[in-house]
Parts: C-alpha cells; structure tokens; sequence
C-alpha cells in the first residue's frame, strides 16, 4: 500500500476554481487516483485579496481529493501565476581551477544559483531558473558542458519571478491548509509540461494558460524557455462585458457564455434569442444571441492582440512555427482558436492533459492541463532528488571504502 508520501499532488490555486490532482508513479509510468476542485473566492486581479476564502476553497478541493482517493495529503507542487510573474534572461558565471578541471553538476548548480541571486527588488522572489545556453572559457557556446574542461564556465538562464507578497500569500494560504509545498511552479510553465511535444518546443511555440483573473504565457524556440509572463486579462473580463451589456449579474453572465457563448459570430443565425435573467425581480429580458457572441468577439481580439503585442516586444512573433497552444478554463470557450488564429496569424490548438492510466474522461479538458503538469513536474523533482540522494551514498561509499 502506498505511503502519503508517495503520491504526487499538484495544486493549482485558480481565481475561478481550486483543483487538485493526484497520481501514483507505478514503474516509471504514472497512474491517476483522485482529483478535487471547489469554486475560488477571495482573488482580485489574479492576486489573493482574501485568505480565509481562499483556504476555504483549498481545504475543500483537498478534502474531495482524498475522499475520492482514501488517502491523506500532505505535500503538493503549487502552481503560481497571474499578471505579476515576469521573465529575465540573466548572466552569470563560475571560476573553476586555473589548470583547467572537469565541468560536472555541481559546477552548473552553483551556476544556477548565482542566477537565482541575479539583482531582483526586495519586492519580488524567484520561483523557476531555467538554464538556457552555457559558454566554456568565454569561446564555446554548448548546451550541456558537463564533462568539458575549463577554467571559467559562463551561463545564461531564464529567471522566472513572482511579487514576492503575491507568492508569499499562496504559500501561506497552502500551508495553513496543513499541506507542505514541495515547490511553487508558474502555472504556464506546469501546462506547458504537459500539452507540448518535444518538437513543438524545438520549432518555436507559444502556450497561453487562460484563466480567469490572468493570462499566463510561456514561449519555448529552440527548446529554450525565452518567454515567461503574465497578462492581467482573463476570463472575467469576458464575464464582467457580458453582464454590464446584457445587465445581469456576473453569476448569469458566466452561465450564458458557457451554455450559449461562441467568441465568432458570423454562424450565430440572427433571429436567435437568448433569455437573460433581470439584476432585479423583474421578469427576464430576451436579447439576440448574436450580441452574445459579438460581446466575446470583441474582448477576444483585444486578448489575443495583447498576446501578439507581447510576443513581438519579445521578438518571438515570427519564429512560432509550432504556433499557439490554449489552454486553461477560458480555452474551453468556442471559437477561441479561430479568433487567435485570424488575430495572430499563425496556428492554433487546444492543449489537453496527457491520458496517463485511469484518468477520467471528465478531466479530459484544458482546465485540468495545469494540475497535470504540476504533478508531472512533481516526478521530475523527485527523480532529481533521487539521483542526488544516490550520489551522496556513492560519495560517503568511496571515503568510507
């Protein structure tokens, strides 16, 4: 029987929902064995405003996860995202001895340190460090330079970072749930881990986690992290149009856009109606669904005109051949794709959580992308510790030998 320890937990903190996601690592291959969600409430603009909602939301998501699974929780990868997540691509470097020595791991550890302590304000914290490129004796660029001789290795990596108080709260409210995060992810990079293939990462692609207080946006050329952001738009901008348009509350609003929504309007037949339930007592009020959809049309071009505005900042725009890749609550509104396909010129797909063993067709949809990738960054992280934990046996062998 498996110990508590041994399940892999991702935990994506959303602004619309709360979802947890637990999985078995059987033989190097992953088996599903619960999930929770519970409705979020206590977010502002993508940050917790809140924390007693938000923890009630957690507890609960949990709660259903172990009900459904039999099982205690007691540790989980944290997905962190919202507009205050930004990327650097930072420099740093390592002098090893003069004579020239061997470049091993710890070299490259010591590398990405140094770029975790690259000149960050007060204000923000680093929460991913992906290595991009290292340079041996200022001449040789490769990309993996283990096992190289050198005196100085140089390196560039991309550092992800969060506000540190947005951070700090997610970390508070997870902790005060009794559960211990073994590590905070951004939530677009955690996607990415699990819809992309490797040679959409090599061609150049984008990956556009569509939440509801923000959109968080990932770009991989080359196999390379080169783009990591958030974007203060999200899915309640689309809610908060539609209930000021069609005045009524923001609750109705998300029912309408989920029942009769389609963010393209030219196959809406015009004499349909829809019936919209009044702000007040007074009986409902019947508008054409076609003004629905021109509403989600309109916010979601500006959306994806924001997308594009980035990746051309960044100078990312042309060399996405892999294209675009939705996923996240609001990936699931129709139309979405063919809008940013017209808007960016360039391919677009839905990215859905891989089918590891015993997963429900229910989670087969890019909401649940997010909870996925976390578990799966999860397993990599113990696979890291695992092989750092054999090498220091291996080290204590040879001395004691």
């Amino acid at each position: 029987m498996a110990k508590s320890s041994d399940y892999l937990v991702g935990l994506d903190l959303g602004s619309y929902r709360t979802r947890c996601l637990v999985a078995l690592e059987e033989d190097s291959h992953l088996r599903f064995i619960s999930h929770g969600s519970a409705p979020s409430r206590g977010w502002a603009r993508g940050v917790i405003a809140d924390q007693d909602p938000v923890l009630a939301s957690v507890e609960a998501a949990i709660e259903e996860a172990e009900r459904h699974g039999g099982m205690v929780i007691e540790s989980a990868v944290v997905g962190v995202g919202g507009g205050h997540i930004r990327g650097n691509i930072c420099h740093s470097y390592v002098n090893l001895s003069a004579a020239g020595e061997e470049i091993g791991q710890e070299h490259v550890e010591d590398l990405i340190k140094a770029a975790a302590q690259a000149p960050l304000s007060s204000d923000r914290t680093a929460i991913q460090i992906v290595p991009l490129e290292f340079t041996v004796d200022q001449q040789i660029t490769v990309k993996n330079p283990r096992g190289m001789k050198a005196r100085r290795l140089d390196g560039h990596a991309q550092v992800v970072s969060a506000a540190a108080q947005a951070h700090n709260n997610v970390h508070a409210v997870v902790n005060r749930a009794g559960i211990v995060v073994e590590e905070t992810v951004f939530e677009a990079f955690a996607a990415a881990q699990a819809i992309l293939e490797e040679q959409e990462r090599e061609l150049g692609v984008a990956v556009a986690d569509m939440g509801a207080g923000s959109i968080d946006l990932v770009v991989y050329i080359d196999n390379d992290l080169r783009l990591a952001m958030g974007i203060p738009l999200g899915g309640d901008h689309f809610v908060n149009d539609v209930a000021e348009v069609m005045k009524t509350s923001r609750a109705d609003a998300e029912m309408l856009i989920q029942q009769y929504g389609c963010a393209t309007v030219d196959e809406t037949p015009s004499n349909v109606s829809v019936e919209v339930p009044a702000l007040s007592d007074g009986r409902p009020q019947t508008y054409p669904r076609r003004l629905l959809n021109e509403v989600l049309r309109a916010r979601a071009e500006e959306v994806f005109g924001v997308l594009g505005r980035e990746l051309r900042r960044a100078r990312v725009r042309d060399r996405l051949i892999g294209g675009l890749v939705l996923t996240g609550g609001l990936a699931a509104l129709a139309g979405a794709c063919d809008v940013a396909e017209d808007v960016l010129d360039c391919n677009a797909r839905i990215g859905l959580p891989p089918r590891i063993e015993d997963l429900p067709d229910q989670l087969d949809q890019p909401a649940w992308a997010t909870a996925m990738g976390l578990v799966l960054y999860g397993q990599r992280l113990r696979l890291h510790r695992k092989r750092r934990r054999e090498k220091a046996r291996e080290w204590l062998k040879a001395i004691f030998e």
